[in-house]
């Protein structure tokens, strides 16, 4: 059963936890340069980017955005949702699979 559970992770959990931290990292960048003028707003393709990684990113961000407060425009609930991606991946699901008895 563990094997099974560390394949599923290996090549199924692991890469759409890495996928969804590259969504994060595009919007994040995406927005800055949205907010220092670099890129329109009001461009097709920059819009329907925005529009699909905050498709992604909004669900889960917004629990942590209830939590935590915002400093001025920084909003801090996209870093915790980077490290509570990071953690999941890098230590809690591997710590758990190899807790499941052989």
């Amino acid at each position: 059963m563990q094997e099974l559970l560390w394949a599923l992770f290996q090549y199924f959990v692991s890469p759409i936890l890495w996928l969804i931290q590259i969504v994060i990292i595009i919007y994040i960048v995406l927005s800055w340069l949205i907010y220092g003028g670099v890129v329109s707003q009001y461009n097709p393709t920059t819009r329907q980017l925005m529009q699909f990684c905050g498709s992604i990113v909004e669900p889960m961000a917004r629990p942590l955005r209830r939590v935590l407060p915002r400093l001025g425009m920084f909003d801090l609930s996209i870093l915790v949702l980077v490290l509570i991606l990071g953690f999941l991946q890098g230590y809690a699901i591997p710590r758990l699979i190899s807790l499941v008895p052989v």
